[in-house]
């Protein structure tokens, strides 16, 4: 029979079979043989752990499957008489011992466990009380009672060990403490002060002799007992008030297993001994009370942030008090939050014994301890394992358990302790598990309220490694016991007994190195264990706004910052308690987490607890815990959120909006838009190409004719798809052919298209595809973060692209042609260098600056190619192609990111680096054989009469530069400004103020470089004397101080005051001030002038765009990857969509028009997510919102920017749209400036109607700005006639500001 069916069947009726002949029996056993596989396979396999109580009834087993049927093989049951060999030995000693040892049992009695097969019943209870035993506590994780039991019912066959799934009779002995500056010693205050842990919100139950919780070192968390009192009492007061208990009290429950076995108020706990205070103080004593005389500094414990419970159950009982103790701590873990049990405890010993092989009671019982999900630390003990031979095997019940991790002792020069209990246990398992310092610990003294007091043994280094373990729940508050127990395997200090050096000369590993017999896996390392715990990746930092026992009321909001984060990358958690992570909002403008806010949920108990933070980049890169002590409490206490914040009604966005809508029906009436929208509704003559697709369709309709509006819908859509095709032929036609780009509509369209998605390829393979590489392959965030502001540095600076490409031109081969085939050429080599790099992870360094060079190129063909558009649209389709343009784009990104990010996992970075090449080197072929104007050159190797052609038109526009210039040749009344700049680079003489400004302009230039330098050397050149970083500093400071010199100068001279000009030391060439004469002469119209300030307001309402984030994460309940998967692929599809067709709109019924009425309707948009307050928990609502939005903000904002190339003087293309996008962007920057601000001071309702109104100052700059006014100014094309312009305040080739002047001078 199996052992299973052995077990179930013990104690029960035998069956006496006949005896049978030799044949019956060899049949007998071959039937045997055939059904023993089936029984094994069938049966057993899905029996379940258990046996037959003392009625017969089944009943289950509940011990951990880590000790099966234990009894069969108990080290303390040799002869296998189900009795305890240590219990024999005793019921043979005289009465006398007998008493001292049993000493809760009367005479003639004895102190057992009693061990079952499966869970006792209360059958099994009465069948023992029926042999006179008291059953005096039944275990709930362990098969067994504890009793008080008569020496005959002990001995007798037919007693206790006859009863039906009684295993073992075990002896029920005493527990005693296992006795004989280890913080710095050990490294604990490392991590103190180096990841800013100290166990705060951990919970450590002492299972020892109690605390006395009066302690100054004991008694509260920061020493302060007045910590919650406003108004603390006069200390000369000889009538003080009672002082009211203190709020941040260190011990959070106190349990006394010995004399009362019931739950007492904390503030109760005492110490029946000296042991237990100074474990506690050990594992988390705060420090307070008397210090060492002699350095001044204070005993403090490895956890000082941490909480304590008080279990009593040594020792003026027995181990029955000590289990009870273990009991009650799994029954209570998840009330009182308990993290750690540590217990210095062991079972007195009258000699040495070869039986501690982890299945005594109390073994098993500190295994379900651990079973429960609490880690427990235990003591080897003191059996003095240096003693040669007799040392080895010496750690007794319960350091022998599986589960549990079992510390030896160390002395302070970190030398294995002599009296430290050592390996094999009896079933050859290696103990002990870990080393720490445990001689010569200074903890509380229990005799005194403020004293200190030393000593030595394993029971002062297992609270030093609970305390440890304490900080590594802090790092991390989910660890489990089997993770806190590997990371001890991974992580511990190798170390190897040395016989020479060893007091005892003793070892007791000859076969073991690592783990081993005296140091287990070796010396504890708690700056490693908290790191490897936590995932901690010390260039992330996370902090809360959250003060030191704070209140917090229900559904609070938590608000905080975090540094070393990368864009896009990783999530803020934050929790409370034991509860769950939950994902904060991203407030920040960069995607990188340096702003963040959480919508807490609803408490369920009130009073002390911890929230915890971290940044959460990946499994691997985890912050430091952020963990605050707080006071939850009921109510709708919110703390950060809406306390004392100003709530201002809809008025705040509706009265400015009213009067927007009056200014602008005022607008629509004097400009008649209404004439303009009927004459751009009127319907085209058809071409040929439109009738008979006209006429097919109307084929087609015959069989399906539908409402009149149907067959129209289908109409237009016919016409769209010959038009989308139409357009290809063309484009192909003109490349065949020829054609220039000014010749050709689709031609200029289409490449335009082609190359803003070589804009976008990069920005989504750096920001996506690159960055989830770098991630997988264990990049610190810390580099990565480097890598983005590296990568982003081009785009910051590109500015800087706009007078070069202005000034430098090849007019032969194109005035913008040639830069972008520069900046094509330049991606490609720059990117295909990345495949020249082994490995793309280790050359991290080197692949930040080649991508830094790949994205400086990018840069320049961005402003080449707005350059060229400037060029090369017409007025009537600049909006239609830059809607299409920043689709592409948008395109380009998805691609770069999604598409070849897919490609990254199975076939490796390089291979989405290799397909990205070929697109790169075809969307190149487009410009290389496309030609900006028919005078110009494809190559220099082009046919002979095209190259004369050329020739002749070059020379043409020599002769008419030399003859005048350009500063010259205007009307002097005309462009003063930008005569000013050209004279004062030109000119032999110069004003002064002009030298200042020029060298402020050249030092802020010169900053910019070495900036930008020092960013991408830093890491060569941290040991320099003088880095770039130094260089660079100073020419920031010369830079602004001379502007503000300049800026005073020139208000001078304004006034009035005279001031002679001087020499100027490095005249200008006649290009270079040709070029900035164009820039400033760009500027001078009213128009453009005006969109300066649109520039830097229109973007204000983006302060709203994090509280949308945090509206939609906090409140709605959505998590942060539902949000950025709505919101970066539906509403960005849409937001396309809206680009699309507003610039359709704006061409067909004029950009300025559109944009005034986009941005109305935004502004509106805006505002309607305050009153749909109510609804923000609605998911399918918001989408919808958000989609509608994206619309709206597409249409008005793609007419906008149509605006802004429309006033962009040709000649200085690359120069003044550039800026205008700049200045877009600082708009942007200085609304996320001011998003704290305007939520401190007004909740979000009423943020998101200010952020509504604040999108109107767009519409009422637009009435001042005239898109056609450098059309007619300063490039003639429209002519200078008044009945060319509907609105415009000022028709005049003159600046507007030269207007005023005039009219001021003549009165």
């Amino acid at each position: 029979m199996t052992t299973d069916d052995y077990l179930s069947l013990k104690h029960h009726p035998t069956f006496v079979l006949p005896m049978v002949g030799r044949s019956g029996a060899l049949a007998s056993a071959i039937v045997l043989l055939f059904l023993l596989p089936l029984v094994s396979s069938a049966i057993v396999a899905t029996q379940e752990a258990g046996g037959f109580d003392a009625e017969g009834e089944w009943s289950a087993s509940v011990e951990h499957d880590v000790h099966p049927y234990w009894w069969l093989h108990w080290s303390r049951d040799k002869d296998a008489n189900e009795l305890d060999d240590r219990l024999e030995w005793l019921l043979e000693q005289p009465a006398e011992l007998q008493q001292d040892w049993w000493r809760r049992a009367p005479p003639g009695s004895a102190r057992v466990f009693v061990d079952y097969n499966h869970h006792p019943t209360d059958a099994d209870v009465s069948a023992l009380e029926g042999l006179g035993v008291e059953v005096t506590f039944r275990f709930t994780y362990l098969d067994t009672v504890s009793a008080t039991a008569p020496f005959e019912a002990i001995l007798d066959s037919e007693g206790i060990r006859s009863l039906p799934g009684v295993v073992m009779v075990e002896d029920l002995g005493l527990a005693e403490p296992n006795m004989h500056e280890a913080v710095p010693n050990m490294g604990v205050d490392d991590v103190w002060n180096d990841l800013g842990l100290d166990g705060t919100g951990s919970v450590i139950a002492i299972l020892d002799t109690g605390v006395r919780g009066d302690h100054e070192g004991l008694n509260d968390m920061d020493d302060d007992p007045f910590t919650c009192i406003d108004d603390p009492p006069d200390p000369l007061d000889p009538n003080p008030e009672p002082i009211p208990a203190d709020c941040d009290p260190k011990i959070i429950a106190f349990f006394d297993a010995v004399f009362t076995d019931e739950e007492h108020d904390p503030s109760e706990s005492y110490d029946s001994g000296t042991h237990g205070s100074h474990v506690a103080g050990i594992a988390a004593g705060s420090g307070g009370g008397q210090s060492d005389p002699s350095t001044g500094l204070r005993y403090v414990g490895a956890a000082p942030g941490a909480y304590l419970v008080t279990i009593l159950a040594c020792c003026d009982g027995d181990i029955e008090d000590v289990m009870q103790g273990a009991q009650w701590a799994i029954d209570n873990k998840d009330k009182h939050g308990i993290d750690i049990v540590t217990s210095s405890l062991g079972e007195q010993q009258f000699e040495i014994h070869v039986d501690n092989d982890g299945n005594s009671a109390w073994s098993r019982q500190m295994d379900m301890v651990v079973e429960a999900g609490i880690i427990t630390t235990l003591s080897a003990g003191n059996e003095f394992g240096g003693a040669t031979f007799a040392g080895c095997n010496t750690i007794d019940s319960p350091g022998d358990a599986r589960l549990p991790v079992t510390v030896a002792s160390l002395d302070k020069d970190l030398g294995l302790a002599i009296y430290s209990s050592r390996g094999y246990t009896s079933d050859l398992r290696i103990k002990p598990d870990v080393a720490a310092i445990g001689s010569s610990i200074m903890a509380p003294d229990a005799l005194t309220k403020d004293g200190y007091t030393s000593k030595s043994g394993t029971s002062m280094a297992t609270p030093l490694m609970a305390g440890i373990a304490a900080l590594m729940v802090q790092a991390n508050p989910d660890i489990t016991p089997t993770e806190f127990k590997d990371i001890i395997g991974a992580y511990s200090i190798e170390r190897e007994i040395a016989i020479l050096d060893d007091p005892g000369f003793n070892d007791c590993s000859l076969l073991e190195t690592r783990p081993d017999n005296e140091f287990g896996y070796g010396q504890a390392d708690p700056v490693a264990f908290v790191e490897a715990a936590g995932s901690i990746d010390r260039s992330l930092n996370v902090s809360m706004d959250v003060l030191t026992l704070q209140e917090i009321g229900n559904e609070s909001y938590i608000a905080g910052t975090s540094s070393g984060g990368a864009p896009g990358l990783g999530l803020v958690e934050v929790k409370v308690g034991g509860g769950e992570w939950k994902g904060a909002a991203d407030l920040s403008k960069n995607g990188d987490w340096a702003t963040w806010r959480v919508k807490l949920d609803p408490h369920l108990e009130s009073g002390n607890s911890t929230i915890y933070a971290r940044l959460k980049v990946s499994e691997d890169s985890i912050s430091p815990i952020d963990a605050r002590r707080v006071i939850l409490i009921d109510g709708e206490l919110a703390s950060g959120a809406a306390e004392d914040l100003i709530s201002i009604g809809s008025y705040v966005f509706f009265v400015p909006f009213a009067l927007v809508m009056a200014l602008l029906g005022f607008i629509m009436t004097t400009e008649r838009w209404d004439r303009k929208f009927l004459s751009a509704l009127k319907p085209k003559i058809p071409s040929d190409a439109e009738r008979f697709v006209d006429a097919a369709g109307s084929i087609a309709d015959f069989d399906n004719p539908g409402t009149p509006a149907e067959r129209e819908r289908r109409r237009r859509f016919r016409r769209a798809i010959l038009a989308f095709i139409l357009s290809f032929r063309e484009f192909y036609r003109g490349l065949r052919n020829g054609e220039a780009l000014t010749e050709n509509k689709a031609s200029r369209t289409i490449s335009l298209c082609i190359l803003y998605v070589a804009q976008g390829l990069p920005s989504g393979f750096a920001n996506v595809a690159f960055v989830a590489f770098l991630v997988t392959n264990g990049i610190a965030v810390e580099q990565i973060a480097l890598l983005f502001a590296t990568v982003y540095l081009p785009w910051t600076f590109k500015f800087i692209w706009g007078p070069v490409i202005d000034m430098v031109t090849f007019p032969q081969y194109g005035i913008r042609r040639p830069w972008v085939l520069f900046a094509e050429t330049g991606m490609i080599i720059s990117l295909a260098t990345l495949l020249m790099v082994p490995d793309l992870v280790a050359s991290i360094e080197l692949v930040t600056i080649l991508l830094f060079i790949h994205n400086l190129f990018s840069s320049l063909q961005d402003v080449s190619v707005d350059a060229l558009a400037v060029d090369i649209l017409e007025p009537d389709e600049v909006a239609t192609v830059n809607g299409l343009m920043f689709a592409s784009k948008r395109g380009g990104i998805i691609f770069g990111g999604a598409v070849l990010g897919m490609l990254v996992v199975p076939y490796g970075i390089k291979s989405a680096i290799m397909v990205q090449l070929p697109l790169l080197v075809l969307i190149m072929m487009v410009p290389l054989f496309l030609r900006e104007r028919p005078s110009n050159s494809l190559f220099p190797w082009s046919k002979k009469e095209e190259q004369e052609e050329v020739w002749y038109a070059e020379t043409e526009e020599v002769i008419e530069a030399e003859e005048a210039l350009p500063w010259e040749a205007d009307h002097p009344e005309e462009f003063t400004q930008a005569r000013w700049v050209a004279t004062n680079l030109y000119e032999s003489r110069m004003s002064p103020a002009a030298l200042i400004l020029w060298l402020s302009i050249g030092s802020l230039l010169i900053w910019g470089l070495f900036a930008i330098l020092h960013q991408l050397t830093s890491t060569y050149t941290g040991d320099w004397a003088l880095t770039f970083g130094d260089i660079a500093a100073p020419m920031k400071s010369i830079g602004k101080w001379g502007l503000l010199t300049s800026v005073l100068l020139m208000l001078a001279g304004w006034l009035g005051a005279s001031i002679p000009d001087i020499r100027n030391p490095m005249p200008a060439s006649a290009l270079a001030s040709q070029t900035a004469y164009n820039i400033v002469k760009g500027f001078s119209t009213r128009s453009s002038f005006i969109l300066i300030f649109l520039c830097l307001l229109s973007e204000l309402y983006l302060f709203t765009d994090p509280i949308v984030v945090d509206i939609f994460i906090n409140e709605a309940g959505w998590s942060q990857t539902k949000y950025n998967a709505i919101v970066g692929g539906v509403v960005i599809a849409f937001m396309m969509f809206g680009q699309i067709v507003g610039g359709m709109l704006g061409d067909r019924f004029g950009v300025r028009e559109v944009s005034m009425i986009g941005f109305s309707l935004l502004a509106l948009s805006n505002a309607s997510l305050a009153l749909m307050s109510d609804y923000w928990t609605n998911t399918n609502l918001m989408v919808g919102y958000l989609c509608v939005r994206a619309v709206i903000n597409g249409v008005a904002w793609i007419c906008v920017i149509a605006v802004a190339m429309r006033l962009t003087f040709s000649k200085a293309g690359g120069s003044q749209f550039t800026a205008y996008m700049s200045m877009f962007n600082l708009s942007a920057v200085m609304a996320y400036l001011f998003t704290g601000n305007m939520t401190q001071r007004f909740d979000y309702v009423t943020c998101l109607y200010i952020g509504g109104a604040l999108t109107l100052f767009t519409v009422v700059l637009l009435w001042f700005i005239d898109p056609d006014e450098v059309d007619r100014t300063l490039e003639g094309r429209f002519g200078d006639g008044e009945d060319e312009f509907d609105g415009d305040l000022g028709e005049r080739p003159e600046a507007w500001y030269e207007e005023d002047e005039t009219v001021v001078t003549s009165s």
